[in-house]
């Protein structure tokens, strides 16, 4: 049996690629140009240059392939990147599709966002029926991959065989993108913790990867799954960090309202420096309404279906935090870093997209 990864090189892509080719597959790892191959594969993972713009040239690349796990997109909580949100999510998604249905893939794994089905303003664990409420969807990357997830739906109805996966925050080695590592980052140098009411879902990445193979050979056509890990307030979720970092940095618990002011201000800051590139997850006011909601889920459909298991998330953010500090984006445990010369690196990082 034969997969492609798409963004095989990104934090998620990355681990599904070893999951595969651990379950004894013949895998392939899809992304734009040459990049560079994580040290932890293994030298019978193939590489596939391809371009989600480009529908006819992603058809000849798939064909051949028995499953796809769509594993590429863009994450930005900035207004400005609406546009990039839009190509490479929706459109890219769009072509994906597409591209599945004339290669004639037997399945496309598709890996979405549980954004769109939780984030509620009570600590209620959501299922994949969704959260009632409105509130996720305060930024246009939320939409976005609302908008991707149709494009999902609609190769379904039109006879595409498609798994949709969404996991939560993850963590664990090898993320560049700083999917997650802002927030051990701002707190490793900043010492700094905004603590509003709120919580999350946390996942080891390795156990999120390991559902990919599980759902192309056990999951239902047309399945759809939550993968988490635990649910903690941000409380307990920076009191963990903290821990794991070796650091003693100050909270600030906030009330809802002061968060998203603190978040407004500090994005006209950054507007005004002419530094708010979007390069990162930085604070901003679509950041602190989300760190002010409850993304708490109940993945137990997963774990019916597919088997999935869950680790506990500690062990995954000390991998991560050995991973920094080997890729020297973390200080080493008891230095003081510059917090302003750490914030002019951090804000000036070249552009990803």
């Amino acid at each position: 049996m034969k997969a492609l990864v798409l963004g095989g090189t990104g934090f998620l892509g990355q681990h599904v690629v070893s999951a595969f080719h651990d379950a004894g597959w013949d895998v392939a790892c899809g992304s734009r140009g040459r990049k560079p191959r994580p040290a932890s594969w293994s030298s019978e993972v193939g590489q596939v240059n391809l371009d989600l713009s480009d529908c006819e040239g992603l058809a000849r690349a798939l064909r051949g392939f028995d499953v796809v796990a769509h594993c590429a997109g863009q994450m930005s909580l900035w207004e400005r990147d609406r546009d990039v949100l839009y190509r490479v999510n929706v459109l890219g998604t769009r072509n994906v599709v597409e591209a599945c249905r004339r290669a004639g893939v037997g399945r496309l794994l598709y890996a979405g966002s549980v954004g769109i089905y939780g984030g509620t303003t009570t600590p209620q664990p959501i299922c994949e029926r969704g959260a009632p409420t409105p509130e996720r969807y305060h930024s246009f990357h939320t939409i976005s991959m609302a908008l991707a997830e149709r494009e999902v739906l609609e190769g379904m109805a039109r006879g595409l065989d498609a798994v949709r996966l969404h996991p939560t925050l993850c963590f664990g080695e090898g993320d560049r993108s700083q999917h997650s590592s802002w927030v051990l980052i701002g707190l490793a140098v900043g010492r700094l913790a905004v603590c509003p009411p709120g919580g999350i879902n946390a996942a080891d990445i390795r156990d999120v990867a390991r559902a990919f193979p599980a759902a192309a050979t056990r999951a239902q056509r047309g399945g759809n799954y939550l993968l988490g890990g635990e649910n903690l307030t941000n409380e307990a979720f920076l009191g963990l960090l903290r821990e794991v970092l070796g650091v003693s940095s100050f909270r600030l618990d906030v009330g809802r309202t002061s968060a998203g002011l603190l978040g407004r201000a500090v994005e006209g800051l950054t507007w005004g420096l002419g530094e708010d590139r979007g390069d990162y997850v930085t604070f901003n006011r679509n950041l602190a309404s989300a760190m002010s909601l409850y993304w708490f889920v109940d993945d137990r459909r997963a774990e019916r279906e597919l088997g999935y298991g869950k680790s506990p998330v500690r062990s995954a953010i000390e991998r991560q935090v050995a991973w920094l500090r080997a890729e020297g984006l973390l200080p080493p445990p008891g230095s003081r870093p510059d917090p302003l010369a750490f914030l002019g690196r951090f804000f000036r990082a070249p552009r990803r997209d």
